[in-house]
């Protein structure tokens, strides 16, 4: 865990458009409130859910995927600025060195960071891994580096994100192995160059969605977050992620933790 994030926008699948089969209720994601009071007092409806990374051990590598949320106070002031005033929060416990060292490994142990796209709370700890290499696809860098106003979550003052780690990208285009048990695929339709991460565990592959699916509702019901570049991709990227892999982990969802209460997919 990196932190928390708003998802006020997010929380009702497709912007809240109504299933003609299930119930507002049941369509809402796991543990989600009618409301959230934010540190201000402030009460409005939405939800705050996880920022999670995940560290993949037992391979030929270390390997890290995103960075999760950075500091606190950029991820709310930057949004502000641009009408998107989201919240953001992060407890001792959930700091993304605290998280590393329960497995003992230190943010230089890391030898390879997939950034599964560039949005602010994937992006946000990437200074932190100074040996690692880190492997993006093609088609994000234009919107992190040059973000236009339309595009939500890119934003100007993250590109330094990028700089600092520029002469360790590994930039890619398409499907992607990184070894016999870790590979990459592209999906986009959330962003031009989402992918997910498929991970073969004791016989079985486990899909890490990344932001292709916000949560278990999207999964259930085979419909797709509110927040899409491209929904024909994102519809066919739901059926490859259902053909590969076992074990489907979407990126937002406390129900992960009610799931795989260690936090370890195994």
């Amino acid at each position: 865990m990196t932190g928390e994030v708003e998802s006020n926008l997010h929380g009702a699948l497709l912007n809240g458009a109504a299933h003609p089969d299930i119930s507002d209720k049941d369509r809402m994601p796991f543990g989600y409130p009618d409301t959230i009071v934010l540190p201000t007092g402030e009460t409005r409806t939405g939800n705050m859910v996880p920022a999670p990374v995940w560290l993949i051990q037992g391979s030929d590598r270390t390997i890290l995927i995103d960075t999760g949320l950075g500091d606190v106070a950029e991820a709310i002031a930057v949004p502000a600025r641009y009408g998107s005033p989201y919240m953001a929060s992060r407890s001792e416990e959930q700091d993304i060195v605290a998280g590393l060292a329960q497995y003992g490994v230190e943010p230089q142990d890391i030898d390879t960071v997939v950034l599964t796209h560039l949005h602010y709370d994937h992006i946000g700890n990437n200074e932190l891994f100074s040996n690692a290499t880190f492997i993006v696809q093609k088609d994000e860098l234009d919107l992190a580096l040059n973000p236009p106003k339309f595009c939500m979550f890119y934003f100007p003052e993250y590109a330094y994100k990028l700089s600092v780690v520029a002469d360790r990208l590994v930039v890619i285009d398409g499907d992607y192995e990184i070894n016999d048990d870790v590979r990459l695929i592209k999906i986009g339709g959330h962003t031009p160059g989402c992918q997910s991460v498929l991970v073969k565990i004791d016989g079985a592959v486990v899909c890490l969605t990344s932001d292709v699916m916000y949560n278990y509702r999207n999964l259930e019901l085979d419909w797709p977050i509110g927040s899409f570049w491209n929904l024909k991709e994102l519809i066919s990227g739901y059926k490859r992620i259902r053909r590969e892999a076992d074990i489907i982990v979407p990126q937002h969802d406390w129900q992960i933790f009610d799931k795989h209460p260690t936090g370890t997919i195994r």
